[in-house]
């Protein structure tokens, strides 16, 4: 089964998942870690730099800051720093993208069914339309076609709130998205009310963040039922073929 729910009724499912996303916004988006200075610069896409006085700096931050206030999510977040545990991130020992995806989705899966996640949910980092990047790969256009099948339109921001067979193949739609959509902010999942973050990222290996130490030991043994690795955050790294390289990866121009 598959819902699909506005960002509001997302971050109420699980309130250290809804304070991990806040915190998240805080650091990479919010205009105040960085903010413009004067100095020399290139403006307007002018092809010879200027000079940039610190009255323009003040009016282009503050239009940041406004933006910011009007975009992040509004909710009443909770502290986690103190609660966290450990990173944890899990391969599948396969090669080949399409079991890849095949065992990452029987993971989630298997983690939802067993561990009593209730569904897993998922979440854009920052609210932005799930369809705001075309790919012409076609991995990720069957990807994308996949996401307008179950009703995604082109200005949905919400999330996701998936369990069952459903959850499987929308894992796997959603990794091909994330891997090569590199304009979309990175997306995030938890289970209702679950003491951890998980995300998929552009290498396609799952890192999980922890806040128990109860969830974090099921976690594990689950993932050995499933046959997923655990591996050194230093050490993630493309699982494909014999390249590094991460073929279909585009960014928005």
């Amino acid at each position: 089964m598959i819902e699909l729910i506005d960002r509001q009724s997302i971050l109420k499912l699980n309130k250290i998942f809804a304070s991990f996303i806040v915190d998240v916004q805080n650091v990479k988006y919010n205009p105040i870690n960085d903010l413009y200075s004067p100095g020399i610069m290139f403006v307007d896409d002018n092809e010879n730099p200027r000079n940039v006085s610190q009255e323009e700096c003040d009016i282009w931050n503050n239009e940041r800051q406004i933006e910011f206030d009007q975009s992040k999510d509004k909710i009443d977040a909770v502290s986690i720093k103190d609660k966290y545990i450990d990173e944890i991130v899990f391969k599948s020992p396969t090669n080949k993208a399409d079991l890849y995806t095949e065992q990452l989705g029987r993971g989630l899966e298997s983690f939802t069914n067993n561990l009593h996640w209730e569904s897993t949910i998922f979440l854009l980092e920052y609210p932005t339309p799930w369809l705001s990047q075309d790919n012409d790969f076609e991995p990720v256009k069957k990807a994308l076609d996949y996401l307008r099948s179950i009703g995604v339109a082109k200005d949905f921001i919400g999330g996701f709130k998936a369990s069952g067979q459903e959850l499987k193949e929308l894992t796997k739609s959603l990794f091909w998205i994330i891997r090569c959509n590199a304009s979309l902010p990175d997306c995030y999942f938890s289970g209702i009310d679950e003491y951890f973050v998980g995300n998929i990222c552009k290498y396609g290996n799952a890192h999980f963040y922890f806040y128990s130490e109860k969830v974090r030991q099921g976690i594990i043994d689950e993932s050995e039922n499933v046959g997923l690795q655990i591996i050194d955050a230093v050490s993630c790294y493309d699982n494909f073929e014999e390249t590094n390289k991460i073929e279909g990866r585009q960014i928005n121009l």
